[in-house]
């Protein structure tokens, strides 16, 4: 069944049947994990082995955002004062930036860089220091030139509301700047006026409670689509319901079906075909922890197993969709089959780890 609403300029459409989407399974995948060393550290998914270091100019690698062409690396470093871009193709630190000088100390509190490369937009506050005190500004959206290494222009904030954390991501083509409020407000990625508004702060329709569905792609994706675990309230039964959903920004829509009651899932991860899903079942309080399996064609729980998890801990699945991954904090990375979820070993690494990021080596998304 297929219901098309329409809000206005935005209009969002629920699929109750599902598609599925064909991936070309990866071969393997890099990993790119911050220490507290200066070093990141880069691990082979199909070796198992640590294959490189990047010598960073600062010291612990804290944050690390990748670009779109998935060929560099921005991170930013402990104090939050400095970001360095890495080549990947030759794992070296190319250039740096801080938008610190003097006694004036900005902190990078996020960071999204154009498709392009060419600018970004940060989040950050200004600390001045004076003889008998510190002045402290902001926070602040800025437009940051990466050639010229110049603040090229104030973003006014959404609805004129300043906000201590604020998400914001470019669309794929670079012509949007998504800000997540309580809308999802579209502004013009040149002159940032708002353009469109998705008013997710409201149902999407009678009768059905609020919504909220993540933005933020997965590494087997698809350009542009963004695949989570969304949560909703059943207000004739009063009880909270889970399910799955695409989210397409660029198109305005939403595919969604529904699992059944919420469980406290966390880590949901798309496996590369994108037929299956993965996720935790977190009850830290009486350390009850369970692999959960989810069959996005048929649309269902199709498996779920105990095991001796974490009490924090990370979720990832194999570029050849065959181990999963259990990690952070720390320095090790516990493997399991993916089939069967039973324990193969545990991977241990010198030092302990800041941020993991992977990305697929080989491989493209079909129809």
């Amino acid at each position: 069944m297929m219901r098309m609403l329409d809000r206005g300029v935005w209009a969002l459409i629920i699929l109750m049947a599902g598609t599925s989407i064909t991936l070309e399974a990866q071969e393997t995948a890099l990993w790119y994990l911050g220490t507290y060393t200066r070093d990141i550290l880069v691990w082979d998914e199909a070796s198992e082995q640590v294959v490189g270091r990047i010598e960073m100019g600062h010291d612990i690698p804290a944050d690390v955002v990748v670009n779109k062409e998935k060929d560099r690396l921005y991170v930013r470093d402990g104090t939050a004062l400095y970001m360095e871009l890495v080549d990947l193709k030759t794992n070296e630190v190319v250039d740096e930036f801080t938008l610190s000088q003097g006694n004036v100390t900005v902190r990078i509190n996020g960071f999204v860089p154009h498709p392009s490369d060419e600018k970004a937009v940060i989040f950050a506050k200004r600390y001045t220091k004076l003889k008998d005190r510190y002045v402290v500004e902001g926070p602040f959206l800025l437009e940051y030139d990466l050639t010229n290494k110049t603040v090229t222009d104030t973003i006014p904030w959404p609805d004129d509301q300043e906000r201590e954390s604020i998400r914001f991501q470019y669309s794929p083509d670079g012509e949007i700047l998504y800000m997540f409020a309580e809308d999802i407000i579209a502004l013009d990625a040149t002159s940032y006026e708002e353009v469109d508004r998705w008013q997710i702060s409201t149902p999407i329709e009678s009768g059905v409670g609020r919504s909220r569905f993540g933005t933020s792609p997965q590494p087997y994706d698809e350009e542009g689509v963004a695949t989570s675990l969304f949560r909703m309230t059943d207000p004739v039964q009063n009880r909270r319901m889970m399910g799955i959903a695409k989210v397409r920004l660029s198109e305005k829509k939403v595919d969604f079906f529904t699992l059944g009651e919420a469980r406290p899932i966390r880590n949901f991860t798309l496996a590369p075909d994108g037929k299956k899903a993965y996720g935790l079942l977190e009850q830290g309080t009486i350390a009850e922890y369970e692999f959960w399996e989810f069959d996005l064609v048929n649309q269902r729980v199709s498996k779920r197993a105990p095991f001796a998890g974490r009490p924090r801990m990370t979720l990832g699945v194999s570029a050849d969709g065959e181990r999963l991954f259990i990690y952070n904090a720390g320095n090790t990375i516990d493997v399991y089959d993916a089939a069967t979820f039973e324990y193969i070993k545990q991977i241990v690494f010198d030092e302990d780890t800041t941020f993991e990021v992977m990305i697929p080596q080989k491989g493209n998304f079909t129809p």
